[in-house]
């Protein structure tokens, strides 16, 4: 069984005094990661210094991804990219800037059967964003899969979110970057853990 804690981002103080808890199965799904059939197999096309911009129905910059290096594989419907830098904006609050030293872009399908981007980041993951009125917030892992069209994220390997208020580690995560509401997961060898700075009791 897994443990969960739900908050919002980056309301941390009040996991430590209400969090709330659910005792529920494991149902985070992570896609896998795609393979190439032959790892020897030359890219489709090979490229440096690449950024791609994806827009809104109203022109508006939805996300925008630059990356060192690319390589693209065409019969696998798979990019891969060397220090991916992705600006991923909000309709309803502050963009998200997230970077890894790797990772790679491919295509699935989603519960509507519609095609749907996902970003792997992978190796030293970083993703911030910083709140007018709540500051900044830092997420951290080395994995975590970006799903742009619908602004979540998630994450099956250890991440730590630091704030303002203070620190958590947990065993894995999922996250609306839309609102901001994050779901942590906690394994017997890594709970869910906060530690808040002494200058919140201060200002308590």
């Amino acid at each position: 069984m897994a443990i969960l804690n739900r908050f919002v981002l980056p309301a941390l103080a009040a996991l430590t005094i209400a969090a709330l808890l659910w005792l529920l199965t494991d149902d985070t799904v992570v896609e896998p990661e795609p393979e190439i059939e032959d790892e020897q197999q030359e890219p489709d096309v090979l490229a440096s210094g690449v950024s791609f911009q994806q827009l809104r129905p109203d022109g508006q910059l939805h996300y925008r991804l630059n990356a060192e290096t690319i390589r693209q594989y065409n019969s696998d419907n798979l990019t891969r990219m060397n220090n991916p830098d992705l600006h991923l904006t909000s309709e309803n609050g502050p963009p998200w800037d997230i970077k890894s030293r790797q990772g790679n872009v491919s295509q699935h399908t989603d519960d509507d059967g519609s095609p749907e981007d996902v970003v792997h980041l992978s190796e030293d993951v970083e993703m911030i964003q910083t709140h007018p009125e709540n500051g900044l917030v830092v997420m951290r892992s080395e994995s975590i899969y970006i799903y742009p069209n619908r602004q979540y994220a998630e994450s099956s390997q250890n991440v730590m979110i630091d704030t303002e208020v203070g620190r958590t580690v947990a065993a894995g995560m999922s996250a609306d970057l839309e609102t901001g509401v994050v779901t942590l997961k906690s394994n017997p060898q890594q709970r869910v853990h906060t530690i808040v700075l002494p200058e919140q009791f201060k200002k308590s």
